[in-house]
């Protein structure tokens, strides 16, 4: 039997809760709140771009087009490692779009993805440090 300790089921909380929070967040157009759950110098590769720091995030999100509603569903998440105050959350991502000028709004399935973010812990609480993903379906 594989007993989780006491740590790690507190880390996998953290770490999941700041996953849903960045996607919760960026679902609603919260930028800021986005940025902030990137540790100050985060890198997200996002869309084929690597994004440094807080403050590229942030400009990069702000360039979204106002017309493109985002949902992204988390699935299968599990604590992928754990190192002190490092972890590594891995998860499925539905990333759905809808584009207020295309089928009236209607939203669409873009991908799956595969992902895995390095998280680490800070005085904030878990933040993350790295964000990447891989399509998943349809196959790349």
């Amino acid at each position: 039997m594989n007993v989780i300790s006491d740590a790690a089921l507190r880390a996998r909380a953290g770490c999941e809760a700041a996953v849903l929070a960045f996607f919760h967040a960026l679902d609603t157009r919260r930028h800021e709140d986005v940025a902030a759950l990137m540790t100050p110098d985060g890198v997200w590769l996002r869309q084929g771009k690597t994004l440094k720091g807080r403050a590229e995030i942030l400009e990069a999100l702000q360039a979204r087009p106002a017309g493109r509603g985002t949902c992204h569903v988390v699935a299968n998440a599990r604590l992928a490692a754990l190192d002190g105050g490092r972890a590594e959350l891995a998860y499925f991502l539905l990333a759905y779009e809808s584009l207020a000028d295309q089928d009236g709004g209607a939203p669409r399935l873009a991908a799956i993805r595969d992902c895995v973010d390095r998280l680490a812990l800070t005085d904030e609480g878990w933040r993350i440090a790295d964000k990447r993903s891989r399509r998943h379906l349809p196959p790349q």
